[in-house]
């Protein structure tokens, strides 16, 4: 049963059948095992401990980029101090009252109290919590430009990383996606639903490595052709990577044919011995036949 605006929507919910429901859940959900869960969800505490992160440098800046501090009177009633907090605060809170001088009177302690951005190492802090989120999502850090990410490798690695990134995260899921869709897509028969990523810029192999690959390709075509496998059953094979798609014709290689034997046309071999050049043998003539 699918509620369109959930059980709580007022709206009638629309009965399925199995056939008719695709159901694609690449993470379960181990409190319940027959739906699938964000990624977000196993991180989530990592997310509200970013966003309180972002929200603590805000406020350090917005009440001007200064430590807390603990202010003691020798008075036995604050009410008579109030007047001078009040201008104490008007003076020097907020980021347009940064850095000014602190004047105290005589009687009043003031200290410092809590840790400065660096003090708390607060660039480790977040940087530590962005990669954590950043795993879950399966997506290294140097991709999408984190700090983590790039103090422990630079961008000449960036294509090792997208490629990690499209290997490990990305194609698993694009299978996971095919095979939930597949039964409620038509499919013709013989065929299979799958994804096609030759034009995604971003997961394009690097120009050199495709001609790499096209070179050794190339070579192997050409081996298994002069081997005596038949040309399309090699490029089937090749293309595929199943060395059981190969189909021999029967027709090897001179080299590998007995000592003395003799072709006459392609693959044809005539037993027999070579004729004298000289036309004699111990000072006889004699003509060596070569039976066909």
């Amino acid at each position: 049963m699918y509620h369109p605006r959930g059980r709580q929507g007022g709206e009638k919910a629309v009965g399925f059948l199995p056939e008719e429901v695709a159901h694609f859940a690449p993470i379960p959900d181990p409190e319940a095992r027959f739906r699938g869960m964000s990624w977000l969800t196993p991180v989530i505490r990592e997310v509200m401990a970013d966003r309180a992160a972002t929200e603590h440098k805000l406020m350090f800046f917005e009440n001007g980029a200064t430590p807390q501090m603990i202010v003691k009177f020798d008075l036995e009633s604050v009410e008579r101090m109030r007047p001078w907090i009040e201008l104490f605060k008007e003076g020097h809170e907020g980021s347009e009252n940064a850095y000014k001088t602190l004047f105290v009177g005589a009687g009043t302690d003031a200290t410092v109290v809590g840790a400065n951005l660096q003090e708390m190492d607060f660039k480790i802090t977040q940087g530590a919590g962005e990669t954590r989120i950043a795993a879950a999502a399966g997506t290294p850090p140097v991709i999408v430009g984190l700090s983590e990410g790039l103090a422990s490798a630079t961008y000449s690695n960036y294509g090792m990383a997208m490629r990690r990134f499209a290997d490990i995260t990305m194609r698993p899921l694009w299978r996971n996606a095919a095979a939930s869709l597949a039964p409620i897509v038509n499919v013709p028969g013989g065929a299979e639903l799958w994804y096609d990523d030759r034009d995604v810029p971003a997961l394009a192999d690097d120009g050199l490595a495709r001609s790499q690959i096209l070179s050794t390709n190339v070579g192997t075509v050409h081996t298994l052709v002069a081997s005596g496998y038949e040309p399309d059953s090699v490029i089937e094979a090749v293309t595929s990577g199943d060395l059981s798609k190969l189909v021999h014709s029967g027709l090897y290689s001179v080299q590998l044919q007995p000592a003395g034997s003799v072709t006459e046309g392609k693959g044809a071999v005539v037993s027999g011995t070579v004729a004298s050049t000289n036309g004699s043998t111990n000072g006889a003539a004699q003509d060596a036949p070569v039976p066909a």
